[in-house]
């Protein structure tokens, strides 16, 4: 009995280009059989736009119709679909080389012989290719003899067994809970790895074993109906037919000299056919999704493997690249972001196909574009972790594991980019990309040598910060997301923040989402698991909709404000997070919330998979919390969080029902008023005995104003002022208007956005806010003008001796404090300071 039939449906022809179409019949138990000889009829709504002639369809003139299939069972079903034809391409304009052309030239495969050559013993070298070598080798002799393989799904704790020669696999349930889970993306991810690693044997070593069985699997993919999973899809959403042409590209190119013609042609149609054709649907697009960019560098692909013996490939070549190019322009400025997993997916892809434009063109302006060169390795190296393992925040749908070496190996070969090497060296020594494709190494130089103190940064398109001490054992990183992004792997998420310790992440994120319609989904997606806030229980309705607003980063004195009202849709009036950075010490948390109604509920939520403790007590989930200093104890660091504003609050330690594996989370809340500010204290401390301590005096009833104290372990301290609504700040003899202020003991004045402060030895005033960072004992004072205008401002610190009068230009300069006396007047001079 029939169950369906399937077959590609073609979407865009040349004239002249034809596309045979090839039925496998779906049987009631899933298997798939090819039929030649299956009764059916085609028919064109305009037979001289495309013509039919048994399952041939051939494009005749340029235009757009309609084609059906109707298939004769017992109960005739119509397939229909329509069909584009443009005029037939002119030439490529581009002279191909020869075969090898695309994992390497010849001149690549001469210089990486020689890389691979066994070393004399006289010098160690730390990326030892000639060993590596040896262990991709077996990797390739391995492919070579296996009878079958495995893939395996860690999501649903499923496997596929696949026995060879290939067969098109059949259909298979659904795991319970998903719709159209994609078994092909893995399947096609191993068979393209199979024929890339037995292709480069072959290239590099001329033993044909490797042709052969890279032939065989060639041979067997050509006769697949389709590289694609789902019929009712298409190619639409699925990154299978991608990974089948790329790899089949890869393999056809390198294998090209030892097969026959009729080889050739077979696997060319298959290429033109299963690959290409069904990506049509993708030229002209301007997603950015991930599996769209991987489509468009496939097309990339495909077209160089075969567009010198059939040029109605070279469309899709000149689609890709078209693509390319508009993507990395869009990606510096668009907002938009997948998260780093999948930001470092689709950036490996587009390192391919510029890659290998370079090599088939001579054309590097692809490689040496900005998003490459600049933005990637800054985005992943001021949110590498701390400590020793190499690990990322895992914003939306990532994981703290992130494969980025073949990026960290193109970054320094085309870049000689030192930070690049060094990552390779410490964390990708033996990784096979540190083999293929790290084509000449430089001097290492760690993120430290080479960004000094100045640590953090803000990535403002993508709505992203990263406020960190530095890359040590001991070091520690925050960060921070309110993006406007709004792609389907972002979580409702803004205004969220996520902190590692000495390479251990303690206030954490729960992950990659859940797929399956449930508590767990709504965990991992809701703003109920990440750390931002609830209002009546009710997270974020939207994805995006968050904005960095602010940004300042002056030594010992940085900050970043996000603002993700508008992801609430309606559910409060503002919601504005302000994270200040203090001394690469600890960390301030400002939430400024207004609500419609004066008895609506606000709660923080601070989630942890280590250890809470109150006080030194541990606590359990649904228990509430005594002391207002809480302690996530991980496994060789801690992080204390202290919570002096409001006064009056309820701390409660929670987990979700149905979610429990993410951990817990404390839920801070219990003050009313529609206007309302939440003050947390983060220290991330290394060494247990770090804590800090606060004090604080009584507040007036209903004032968002505030003063406390911070005392340090060493007895030193630091005295803050917040302000809001404009209102003046008075703590401890002074006064101050602006966001806030910090007088330490030590020297150090440090003013966010401020208009005035005075009291005792100190007094500032300007004509419009500034932000600023004094070190009497440097002698050092550091202005930030966020306005477009020249601001003139006075600083005056009478035990000090120091008087300043200037006048500071938009952005950040620095002066030297002359210590003159009472009366004297510090010298100004060029910017020489920069974020």
């Amino acid at each position: 009995m029939l169950l369906r039939m399937e077959f590609i449906k073609p979407s865009m022809l040349e004239t002249g280009e034809e596309h045979r179409i090839n039925f496998m019949l779906v049987h009631l138990c899933g298997r798939l059989e090819p039929r030649t000889d299956t009764t059916f009829s085609m028919t064109c709504s305009d037979p001289e736009i495309v013509g039919v002639n048994g399952s041939l369809i051939t494009g005749l003139k340029p235009g757009e119709t309609e084609v059906t299939v109707y298939l004769q069972n017992d109960r005739p079903s119509a397939y229909s679909w329509k069909v584009r034809v443009q005029p037939a391409g002119q030439a490529a304009g581009m002279k191909l080389q020869d075969h090898p052309r695309i994992l390497f030239s010849e001149e690549e495969l001469e210089e990486f012989r020689e890389r691979i050559k066994p070393g004399d013993g006289s010098s160690a070298r730390i990326i030892d290719a000639s060993r590596l070598w040896k262990e991709y080798l077996s990797k390739a002799d391995a492919y070579v003899v296996e009878e079958s393989f495995e893939v395996l799904y860690p999501s649903i704790s499923d496997q596929w067994k696949v026995t060879l020669p290939l067969t098109e696999p059949k259909r298979v349930p659904e795991p319970q809970g998903h719709t159209f889970f994609p078994f092909w993306t893995m399947y096609a991810r191993a068979i393209e790895d199979r024929l890339v690693v037995m292709s480069t044997a072959f290239l590099v070593t001329g033993e044909r074993k490797y042709a052969v069985r890279v032939k065989q699997h060639l041979l067997s993919l050509a006769a697949f109906g389709k590289w694609y999973e789902f019929d009712e899809r298409g190619a639409e959403g699925n990154l299978s037919n991608a990974h089948l042409l790329l790899g089949a590209s890869c393999a056809y190119d390198a294998i090209h000299s030892l097969l026959t013609e009729e080889e050739r042609r077979s696997i060319r149609q298959a290429i033109l056919e299963k690959g290409l054709h069904p990506l049509a649907i993708d030229i002209g697009s301007r997603d950015m999704h991930n599996i769209v960019a991987a489509k468009q560098v496939a097309m990339v692909y495909g077209a160089a493997a075969i567009m010198d013996e059939n040029p109605f490939a070279a469309k899709y070549l000149q689609a890709g690249l078209t693509y390319l190019q508009s993507y990395l322009d869009r990606k510096r400025v668009s907002g938009e972001t997948e998260g780093l997993l999948y930001d470092n997916v689709a950036a490996r892809h587009a390192w391919m196909a510029a890659d290998l434009y370079r090599r088939i063109s001579g054309d590097d302006g692809l490689v040496q574009h900005p998003y490459l060169r600049e933005e990637l390795p800054e985005r992943f190296f001021r949110l590498l972790a701390p400590g020793e393992e190499s690990s990322f925040p895992n914003l939306s749908d990532s994981f703290y594991k992130l494969d980025i070496a073949y990026l960290m190996a193109m970054t320094a070969t085309h870049y000689d980019h030192p930070a690049a090497v060094w990552y390779l060296h410490k964390h990708a020594a033996t990784h096979h990309a540190s083999l293929l494709y790290l084509r000449k190494e430089t001097s290492p130089a760690s993120p430290t040598e080479l960004y000094g103190s100045r640590a953090s940064a803000v990535f403002q398109s993508v709505g992203w910060a990263a406020l960190r001490s530095g890359w040590g054992d001991e070091d520690h990183l925050l960060c921070f997301t309110s993006s406007s992004s709004a792609k389907d792997h972002n979580h409702k998420d803004q205004n969220n923040l996520v902190i590692n310790v000495g390479g251990e992440w303690l206030l954490t994120n729960p992950g990659y989402q859940d797929y399956v319609p449930g508590p767990k989904a709504d965990y991992t997606t809701g703003t109920v698991g990440h750390n931002s806030l609830l209002v009546n229980g009710q997270g974020q309705i939207h994805l995006g909709g968050g904005v960095l607003r602010e940004e300042l980063l002056l030594p010992s004195f940085e900050a970043v404000v996000g603002d993700a009202a508008e992801s609430y849709g309606g559910l409060l009036k503002r919601y504005r997070r302000s994270v200040l950075h203090i001394d690469s010490s600890y960390y301030f948390i400002v939430d400024d919330v207004e609500l419609h109604q004066e008895s609506d509920e606000a709660e923080l939520l601070f989630h942890t998979t280590s250890a809470v403790l109150d006080g030194e007590e541990p606590k359990a989930p649904c228990e509430n919390l005594g002391s207002e200093s809480v302690v996530f104890q991980g496994e060789s660091a801690a992080l204390q969080l202290m919570f002096p504003y409001p006064q009056e609050k309820v701390l409660t330690l929670r987990e979700y029902p149905g979610a429990e594996i993410y951990g817990s989370y404390v839920a801070v809340g219990g003050t009313r008023g529609k206007r309302r500010r939440f003050i947390t204290l983060i220290n991330p401390r290394v060494h247990f005995g770090e804590r800090l301590a606060i004090r604080q005096e009584e507040q007036d009833a209903g004032s968002l104003t505030s003063g406390l104290t911070v005392k340090r372990h060493d007895g030193a301290e630091d005295i803050w002022l917040f302000c809001a609504d404009a209102g003046e700040a008075r703590y401890r003899g002074l006064t101050f208007l602006g966001e806030a202020a910090r007088l330490s003991g030590n020297g150090l004045l440090s003013l966010w956005k401020a208009e005035r402060l005075s009291g005792e030895d100190i007094a500032f005033e300007a004509e419009l806010p500034l932000s600023l960072y004094s070190d009497d004992r440097r002698t050092t004072c550091i202005v930030h003008n966020p306005h477009p205008v020249e601001v003139s401002f006075k600083l005056k610190q009478i035990t000090a001796g120091v008087e300043v009068k200037q006048t500071a230009p938009p952005g950040y300069y620095e002066w030297n404090l002359m210590n003159t006396g009472r009366g004297g007047q510090a010298e100004g001079r060029e910017p020489v300071w920069k974020p």
